[in-house]
């Protein structure tokens, strides 16, 4: 009897036909390595490639909820009213606005569902409580779409079609998303005075030089700013952004026709670095180690603490010790302030530790000990105190957005200067400072500081000894002025005639026609050069009050002849512009310091819009000098509350697929899963 044929199973294979129809448009795809399996890429797993199979992964809970999610559906309309023009300041929208700005500025976006409620119920005999209705989604979008328009608008009507210069860095948030932080430094017409002011966070998919400069370019295009009108970038040493070949700088000169693009490096970096290079292989390692060993000792012990405390009080009648500050790697110069407070404590400290290797039996506290009682130690860090004392004082020459970029040049060749009179010749220091360094050039017997010098005299050290401290110390001076030296600009030379700019040499009655070669450097035409030539010659003629640099060029580009009209407006334009060259990189770093106060573990989902916003209101409110509860919007900004030509569902969307992550870019695995 024969047996029947079993029924040959039917492999139905995936149909391409099936991603146009309008239930599978925009989430079905094929399964990598396999015709007989589709994928959905909202779930990120794998299905039959079965209609029916499909059909029914579409009705799941699981995949509504990611559709939901990806187009936006979840979010509920909000009913705001269209509000006629003659009617549309309404008494709340003062306070939701103010509101707005106190959530923006001091907390998280969460906390106005209870503060409007509360403003509510406590003040139900105000106008301005009447129709209050703010929660985080509306709180959000005016956020976005009114008081950042606003914002930005009054940045960009401040800068106008004048010069300025980008400061850029790269960071990564705590979501590892990669930022390109831009600040954009220039002269404020409304306030008189050169700032620097957040341009926007930038998302890059990569960190190279093309990604930087790509993003780069985006923003000035989304802002309407003219690349060529930009003189200028403050960037750090790092080679993606000042390598001679394919840096940024590099690419914006050669790709983009930016050939007068001024290339600053931030000075804090460019002092950090030397000192660090310089004391890897000339002092002893064991200075580092002591300083950063003694900040350990204390941190992670309250107990040492308060014994030092009862030690150092007893010592000093009463007097509270000061805090052992930690060297950090990424907070320029921190070594200087932990340098200084040892030694203002070195007695008590060694004393806390003579007892501590007794009483606790600790190696640590034993190995200290012996460092401290060690004078060459004592002599190494009196000598670093002394060197890092002279590098301090050129960095407090640039803080703050009022200091003087003219003396740049001038300061940093003054701290070369400072370091090399310790142990060069005198025949030397007459001479160029940027000629290197030989053997021949340094002093037989160098004179390095006051203290070390009275120091190692007191303690009498034998002859080798001491000769070999001081050879140490020669070595640092001489790496150190060598790192300066490759640190200073590169058209350094050219730069220096920006110091004819100050008001001493600009009201002088003969002067040179050197300003030809800075007109030139920044990239004006041969008409402005002409008229500025002419300008420079007869500034002298005219009584002038300001002394000081930035107010001396903004009464300058203030002055009006009898008919009206500014003479000396192209000569005011071209000093202006070298004020607003950038010196560091300090406000970018800041910067990515309230990004990460912001954008923190709890909040690690937020937008990039919603982030940018935030930034740009506490930036504005910083650079204005105003807060939440003294600024004041203007009616065309109030008018926009509660419109719907701000909330449109679009807006909403935009903001919600930012939030969600692509689960489209997830891998596809090689089995059925969800991905994590």
């Amino acid at each position: 009897m024969d047996l029947p044929l079993k029924k040959k199973y039917y492999a139905q294979k995936y149909r391409s036909e099936w991603e146009n129809m309008d239930e599978f448009k925009g989430w079905l795809k094929p399964a990598s390595g396999d015709s007989t399996k589709a994928f959905c890429t909202y779930c990120s797993m794998e299905i039959l490639a079965k209609l029916f199979d499909i059909k029914k992964h579409a009705q799941t809970k699981k995949h509504k909820h990611k559709l939901e999610l990806k187009t936006g559906r979840c979010n509920k309309e909000i009913p705001f009213k269209v509000i006629a023009k003659e009617s549309s300041s309404r008494p709340c929208d003062a306070a939701e606005g103010a509101l707005t700005l106190f959530i923006a500025e001091h907390c998280s976006t969460l906390s106005v569902d209870h503060l409007g409620e509360l403003c509510s119920k406590c003040f139900k005999d105000s106008k301005a409580t009447d129709g209050l209705k703010l929660h985080r989604t509306k709180c959000t979008e005016i956020m976005k779409n009114v008081l950042t328009s606003h914002f930005r608008q009054e940045l960009l009507d401040d800068i106008g079609n004048q010069k300025f210069s980008i400061l850029l860095d790269e960071s990564t948030d705590v979501s590892v998303s990669k930022h390109l932080g831009l600040v954009i430094r220039y002269y404020s017409s409304k306030q008189e005075k050169i700032v620097s002011s957040f341009l926007e966070l930038v998302s890059i998919e990569r960190a190279d030089a093309k990604g930087i400069v790509e993003g780069l370019v985006a923003c000035l295009e989304n802002y309407k700013l003219n690349i060529n009108q930009m003189i200028g970038i403050g960037t750090d040493n790092a080679s993606v952004m000042t390598g001679i070949n394919n840096g940024v700088h590099a690419i914006l000169k050669r790709d983009y026709g930016l050939q007068h693009l001024i290339l600053i490096r931030c000075v804090w970096h460019s002092l950090q670095l030397p000192v660090t290079h310089a004391s890897e292989n000339s002092l002893p390692r064991t200075v580092e180690f002591l300083v950063r060993e003694i900040y350990k000792w204390f941190s992670v012990s309250p107990k040492r603490r308060d014994e030092y405390k009862k030690i150092y009080e007893l010592i000093n009648c009463g007097e509270a010790p000061l805090k052992i500050t930690k060297v950090c790697d990424t907070r320029w110069l921190s070594i200087e302030p932990a340098v200084t407070k040892i030694l203002s404590q070195w007695e008590e400290l060694k004393l806390h530790f003579n007892l501590a290797r007794g009483n606790e039996n600790c190696y640590a506290a034993e190995l200290i000990y012996n460092m401290l009682q060690d004078n060459k130690h004592y002599l190494y860090l009196i000598f670093l105190r002394s060197v890092l004392n002279d590098v301090q004082i050129a960095i407090k020459a640039f803080e703050g957005e009022d200091s003087n970029p003219l003396k740049l040049l001038n300061t940093l060749k003054t701290l070369i200067q400072s370091v090399s009179q310790r142990i060069l010749m005198p025949t030397r220091l007459q001479r160029n400072i940027m000629d290197p360094i030989t053997d021949r050039d340094l002093h037989p017997r160098p004179f390095l500081g006051y203290i070390f010098e009275t120091e190692i005299t007191k303690h009498s050290f034998d002859p080798e000894t001491s000769n070999a401290i001081r050879q140490r110390c020669v070595t640092f001076l001489m790496r150190l002025v060598t790192e300066l030296q490759q640190r200073l600009p590169d058209n350094y030379k050219q730069l220096e005639s920006m110091q004819l700019l100050s008001p001493e040499e600009a009201v002088k009655p003969v002067k040179t026609n050197d300003i030809v070669n800075l007109a030139e450097i920044l990239g004006f035409t041969p008409e402005k050069i002409d008229k500025i030539m002419q300008q420079w010659h007869i500034l002298h003629s005219f009584k002038w009050v300001s002394q000081e640099i930035i107010p001396f060029w903004v009464e300058v580009k203030k002055y009006k002849n009898a008919s009206g009209d500014n003479i000396l407006e192209d000569i005011s334009e071209l000093a202006i512009a070298c004020i607003s060259l950038p010196h560091s990189n300090a406000e970018v770093e800041k910067l990515f310091s309230q990004m990460n106060l912001i954008k923190n573990k709890q909040r690690n989902r937020m937008s990039l819009i919603t982030l940018n916003s935030i930034l740009c209101i506490r930036d504005s409110l910083r650079k204005s000098g105003q807060c939440c509860h003294n600024y004041v919007l203007p009616k065309s900004v109030l008018d926009k509350m509660g419109t719907m030509e701000k909330y449109s569902k679009s807006s909403k969307a935009d903001s919600v697929a930012q939030d969600v992550p692509s689960f489209s870019q997830c891998p596809q695995p090689s089995t059925s899963s969800s991905c994590i």
